[in-house]
């Protein structure tokens, strides 16, 4: 298979014509690892791999319960999908992932006992869309204060599980659920600040507190979207803190914890192997030695045995030199 590598992306020549995959995409990685097998099955489990990328409709069609119009349109055992989940469904598909975790979202959205609410979550969910996690639930953000109670307290609140002080401000620390009665969440959309558990995207959150943490969200428990925050902000009567805010999370479906290794397994594999051979770079480098050849390197994963293009993809990374000279690649590393 022939391919161009440079410090930011592949371009594969796939019958004839060239397919460019950056090395941000999620399927770069595995790409990569199609370079293990023999060569004449590389062409086909690089095209499979991209197949399912770039023909997202079939695979629709293909997975049970879904279904997709010539117009479009997505039906999931017999419902259209309003465009902010058909929208989620895509984004799956485009990272590569089965449809298993929008199948635990619906099954859990159909648990919730209020149809206004759900209407209402579509308006949340088409304003950002937030990662889906592997058991069904959304992630969102919460602003808190520098000891992770909330900005504000309500001392007639009703919480059934949590930790809440004196005056009234609800513990927010990595690990909690918070829980309180659905019956005393406002459900009126057009009431602002009001009774029930706030969470939001990450530009309301950013508004909130001094902190901003991650908080797993059932949609089963999802009880309002006010409308004074261009549909920013949800009340919900449940919810567990997974993490701290270090970032914005972009991975359409993490796991249970709120981790996008669902998506990035590939990748930190691939970092994995980038830091091994920084590693094997810096023990020669302390022996003395002023260069090794690509051969040296590969031989140092015996019996594994990486690829070619697996080490130049490391060494790319790493930002060494290397020169071929007469068939051989040789690495500077003084």
């Amino acid at each position: 298979m022939k391919f161009i590598t440079n410090s930011s992306a592949i371009v594969l020549f796939l019958n004839g014509k060239p397919v460019r995959v950056e090395k941000t995409d999620l399927n770069y990685p595995k790409i990569l690892q199609t370079f293990q097998l023999p060569e004449d099955e590389q062409e086909d489990a690089v095209e499979e791999i991209l197949s399912y990328v770039l023909e997202p409709d079939k695979i629709i069609n293909e997975t049970e319960g879904f279904e997709i119009s010539l117009e479009g349109v997505i039906t999931y055992k017999g419902e259209v999908l309003p465009k902010a989940f058909a929208d989620k469904v895509h984004s799956i598909i485009e990272d590569g992932l089965p449809l298993g975790h929008f199948e635990k979202f619906w099954e859990n959205l159909s648990k919730n006992p209020s149809a206004s609410s759900v209407r209402e979550l579509v308006d949340f969910m088409e304003v950002k869309e937030l990662p889906l996690t592997e058991d069904g639930h959304f992630l969102a953000y919460k602003g808190v204060g520098s000891d992770y109670y909330s900005v504000h307290g309500n001392k007639s609140t009703k919480v059934l599980q949590g930790t809440v002080n004196a005056s009234g401000q609800i513990y927010n620390g990595i690990g909690e659920v918070i829980e309180m009665r659905r019956r005393d969440v406002d459900d009126n959309r057009d009431v602002g600040c009001s009774d029930g558990l706030h969470c939001g995207a990450l530009a309301y959150s950013k508004d909130w507190g001094s902190r901003q943490v991650i908080v797993k969200v059932n949609p089963a428990d999802v009880v309002s979207v006010p409308s004074d925050c261009s549909f920013q902000k949800c009340r919900v009567s449940k919810y567990e803190v997974v993490g701290n805010f270090i970032g914005e999370i972009t991975a359409s479906v993490v796991d249970e914890d709120g981790e996008d290794t669902l998506v990035d397994d590939y990748s930190a594999e691939r970092y994995d192997f980038i830091d091994r051979v920084d590693g094997y770079l810096g023990r020669k480098q302390q022996a003395g030695y002023e260069e090794v050849t690509l051969r040296q390197i590969q031989n140092s994963f015996s019996p594994e045995y990486p690829s070619k293009q697996e080490v130049l993809d490391a060494l790319q990374a790493l930002g060494c030199y290397w020169e071929n000279v007469a068939g051989t690649i040789i690495i500077d590393i003084s």
